[in-house]
């Protein structure tokens, strides 16, 4: 039986084809991408004052300004690289439900593709949890981890310490009416404003930041919440992220809020996708300008050791003894905020 979905060419095809769920913070923020055919990238992160244009006198000769503070850093992308084994007994004789026990050769290999695409989805998933672990990472200045090898991955982005909030009166303190919640917005926004005339148009909560944050809602302290008007076309943005492990919360101080809970298994151990205690406020202006780019993947499967300009790339190849297939899935995202100071993380909770 042939199998054309085995091939490296159709699968490849297919894993950059195959749409995943839960990707609330990469599709919100960082929906740019870009394959480069290169192994390192050049990141360029961009920066500008509010310095005034110099007066002059009448008739008189211009003055030569600069531009965007644009500083260039190389890094290598991270590295992701799973597989999966497909056996003869499970692609041929493993009965799936709602198919018949007895099938033809026809009927068989629609099954066996079937299997096939199936699995492939679960390897793209298991990517695209490390794409959206990677960009929560990423609005907090730093993607930072240790794999399983103990090998150590990090890159800073120059995001200003100002940017990282500690408030000295939390969102959990004893006296809830202490609690100053406009001006920790406000707070927000003014860092924005000032560092990259941005908006803050969305605030995201991590698991303890909501909790407390419902309770102040229930209580009356926060009393600027509406969930039910918004402005047109809100409605068709809100409702796209439906499917993405966000919650959403509601508009608060002109801000809309989500909370976002959702945690994920990093070596074994489970991580919250948005720290716990804290709100990452962002713009999702496309002047913030945050791109995810994929760098090129070597593989001996291409001529003459060429590379897969890609944002995936995937192969099986065949196992003699015990006989099976095994199936890999390739990838080296790296998320990038251009502009690092268009974040603001504010941890609301004592702790």
């Amino acid at each position: 039986m042939t199998i054309p979905e085995l091939e490296w060419r159709t699968l490849t095809t297919a894993v950059n084809s195959i749409k995943s769920p839960n990707q609330f913070v990469r599709k919100m923020l960082f929906s740019n991408r870009e394959a480069v055919a290169t192994n390192n990238i050049d990141i360029g992160l961009m920066s500008k004052g509010r310095e005034i244009a110099p007066f002059v006198k009448e008739n008189g000769e211009g003055k030569m300004v600069a531009g965007y503070d644009e500083s260039i850093r190389t890094v290598k992308p991270t590295n992701m690289r799973i597989k999966r084994p497909f056996t003869p007994s499970e692609l041929l004789y493993g009965r799936r439900v709602n198919t018949a026990i007895y099938v033809d050769s026809g009927s068989q290999l629609s099954a066996v593709q079937r299997h096939i695409a199936r699995d492939l989805q679960v390897m793209s998933d298991y990517v695209t949890n490390g794409e959206e672990y990677l960009c929560c990472m990423a609005l907090q200045g730093t993607i930072s981890y240790v794999n399983e090898d103990q090998d150590a991955f990090n890159v800073a982005f120059p995001r200003s310490a100002g940017h990282t909030v500690t408030l000295s009166t939390f969102w959990d303190d004893a006296t809830p009416a202490n609690v100053r919640m406009e001006a920790d917005f406000f707070l927000a926004k003014k860092l924005l404003s000032d560092a990259e005339g941005l908006t803050v148009t969305d605030a995201i909560f991590g698991e303890e930041a909501t909790a407390t944050f419902q309770e102040l809602v229930a209580t009356g302290v926060v009393k600027v919440l509406d969930q039910r008007h918004v402005m047109a076309g809100e409605v068709t943005f809100i409702e796209q992220f439906n499917d993405d492990g966000a919650i959403y919360l509601g508009k608060v101080f002109g801000v809309r809020c989500w909370a976002y809970i959702r945690t994920a298994l990093v070596n074994g151990v489970s991580t919250s996708m948005i720290r716990s205690k804290y709100v990452e406020f962002v713009s999702v202006s496309p002047t913030s300008d945050r791109i995810i780019y994929y760098g090129s993947i070597p593989d001996m499967k291409l001529l003459r050791g060429g590379s897969v300009v890609a944002e995936r790339f995937s192969k099986s190849w065949e196992i003699e003894d015990p006989s099976s297939m095994m199936s890999l899935l390739h990838s080296r995202p790296i998320p990038v905020p251009r502009k690092p100071d268009a974040t603001v993380s504010m941890k609301v909770v004592s702790g």
